[in-house]
């Protein structure tokens, strides 16, 4: 009886064992893909085309292969004014550096004030630089449609011109007090009653002066340092331009130190000088020859039937003195316009 009670003990340990080995195998048969094999082909095939397809069109915008970074989009290189000596308009797509002007901003009132040749006129703050730079001041208003349509646009280069018979200027400036304004585009000196020029039989009122850097004309594509333009109106309401060009010399030239020393440093700021008076017949050079042609305004709303009239003799003026109106407007000037049909005559 021991030996049986041992042998049936033994009989059931071994069915004990084998029970698991006989469970496992159907959870391994059920859990097989290959039982299943069209359902999971089809889900593969299905899907593999999709993968391939989408693929290459994550990879083509990648932003570091079709897009500059973010910080080259929003803050571009900072071009300086143009150095002496170096005459050349710096390019008008790149922006310069607009966070160091704010005070150009309407704010001050820039879209009222009158600008560097016109008068008072409507169609929004207009700049140098940016969105409001010059390739986009034909857009900003019908009035300053001439900007971008017109034909004998100002300023131009002179690299021909045609030698005729014409008196020279008569320049007849008087003594002014000098009132002096920062309009937010250029320092223009408004000029007292009485100054005129004779040119090409018409007479012209001498009403204001102001500058620009570089000069805005170039002559056989050189731009110099400086330009001051000199605005005059007839009876009849016609404009001429007298363009001195100016030039880096050694010396300070008296004039315009003391201009500047009376410039303001505030946008639509003007200041006036009762006791202190001059005559703008210090900007002209000794030698007065000239270039003429038919132009516009070089600032808007850019209107035609401007008559230029071009010093071929720069005036001097020390570096010092430059870099000082530079200090303040580091770039103000038009790019060069196209010359199309226009002659530019020069007198014998």
């Amino acid at each position: 009886m021991r030996y049986f009670a041992l042998f049936l003990c033994l009989m059931f340990a071994l069915a004990r064992g084998n029970e698991p080995s006989h469970a496992a195998a159907p959870s391994k048969v059920e859990s097989k893909p290959s039982h299943e094999p069209p359902a999971s082909h089809e889900a593969a095939t299905k899907d593999a085309p999709k993968a391939s397809h989408e693929a290459p069109a994550k990879a083509a915008p990648k932003p570091s292969t079709a897009e500059p970074p973010v910080s080259e989009i929003l803050t571009p290189p900072v071009h300086a004014a143009p150095p002496l000596g170096k005459h050349g308009i710096p390019n008008p797509s790149v922006s310069h550096a607009p966070k160091k002007r704010p005070s150009h901003a309407p704010a001050h009132g820039a879209a009222h004030a009158p600008s560097g040749h016109a008068a008072p006129h409507e169609g929004g703050h207009w700049a140098y630089e940016g969105n409001t730079g010059p390739e986009n001041w034909g857009g900003m208003s019908p009035s300053f449609a001439l900007c971008r349509e017109g034909r004998e646009q100002s300023p131009i280069n002179i690299t021909t011109s045609y030698a005729q018979e014409m008196e020279k200027i008569k320049f007849n400036y008087g003594m002014t007090k000098i009132t002096v304004v920062n309009n937010g585009h250029t320092i223009q000196l408004n000029i007292d009653p009485g100054s005129f020029i004779e040119a090409l039989g018409a007479k012209y009122q001498l009403l204001q002066f102001h500058f620009h850097t570089p000069s805005e004309e170039a002559i056989g594509g050189i731009r110099y340092p400086m330009v001051a333009h000199l605005v005059h109106k007839s009876d009849d309401g016609k404009l001429a331009v007298v363009a001195a060009l100016i030039q880096q010399g050694a010396q300070d030239n008296p004039l315009i130190e003391a201009l500047w020393d009376k410039m303001p440093s505030e946008h639509n700021e003007t200041r006036t000088f009762d006791k202190l008076t001059y005559s703008p017949a210090a900007l002209l050079p000794l030698d007065q020859s000239f270039y003429t042609f038919m132009g516009s305004l070089t600032t808007p709303p850019c209107s035609e039937g401007v008559r230029w009239l071009v010093m071929k003799n720069p005036l001097s003026i020390s570096a010092r003195q430059i870099a000082r109106f530079r200090k303040e407007f580091p770039m103000n000037a038009r790019p060069i316009q196209a010359i199309n049909a226009r002659n530019v005559m020069e007198g014998m």
